[in-house]
């Protein structure tokens, strides 16, 4: 793993310049760090799987909470959904029970990619609105043993994201897997902000190019920044993981200067 520094400070002050609507992006993304620090834990401390209590092990002990994995990416179509189903079936192949999450609210294609698109019955705001429970939503692999999924709504849009309720479904999910893998929209808007504020670990995808590059940089800084990781600050919690995963790179291409 890749452990990157804190690369961004407090939010910059909004020049009188920019249109009104950059500035409520901007007092959003301030709300959503601040609203985040007035409400309980429901989600545990993150201390409980960084360091777990030495007696978890027993029968009376209860266990360490599942990890909370990203896929993310500041740049559109560099393979996170991509990455998310093969990193998912990796996990479970290897004997780890794993859900993976898709927060594409809108737009969702996860359930495409590991083959269960005519299985979709209820998704992820099905859950965050009560409309039914996380057992009737999660979808088995009928190939991978241990593989679920959790489809993201084709109907809402990224609204329909509040912080309390992702936290609660994260909750859930994370008593009963061992991994819950969450494949993050591309950019900093509602649905990427609410699937990294809550992981333990992030893996940033991008391709050999300049623009991802800067993207994915970006994104580095706010996982570090403005995670939920980065508001405890030391309260017994390590900073967020993060590893830096490069997709389409081809030798042939690079050596011709032709990408990075």
């Amino acid at each position: 793993n890749i452990i990157f520094p804190n690369l961004s400070s407090s939010p910059p002050a909004v020049p009188a310049t920019l249109s009104s609507s950059w500035t409520q992006t901007l007092f959003t993304h301030r709300q959503f760090a601040t609203e985040k620090k007035s409400h309980p834990f429901v989600l545990s401390h993150p201390s409980e799987v960084d360091h777990p209590p030495a007696n978890s092990t027993s029968d009376s002990a209860q266990p360490p909470r599942g990890r909370i994995v990203c896929i993310t990416s500041g740049k559109g179509g560099v393979g996170k959904t991509t990455s998310a189903a093969s990193f998912a079936t990796g996990l479970a192949q290897r004997g780890h029970a794993t859900c993976v999450v898709d927060f594409d609210i809108g737009l969702r294609n996860l359930d495409i990619h590991l083959g269960v698109e005519r299985r979709v019955i209820f998704d992820f705001v099905h859950v965050l609105q009560e409309e039914c429970s996380l057992h009737q939503a999660l979808i088995a692999d009928k190939k991978v043993k241990g593989l679920y999924m959790l489809a993201a709504s084709q109907t809402r849009d990224k609204e329909s994201l509040t912080v309390e309720g992702v936290e609660r479904v994260l909750a859930e999910l994370a008593e009963r897997f061992d991994y819950v893998v969450l494949d993050s929209p591309a950019g900093i808007e509602s649905g990427a902000r609410h699937a990294m504020y809550f992981c333990d670990d992030a893996i940033v995808v991008t391709n050999p190019e300049l623009s991802s590059c800067r993207d994915a940089d970006k994104m580095i800084g706010f996982v570090s920044s403005r995670s939920r990781r980065a508001e405890l600050g030391g309260d017994g919690c390590l900073p967020v993981s993060q590893t830096l995963l490069i997709t389409r790179y081809d030798p042939a291409r690079a050596e011709a200067e032709e990408s990075l």
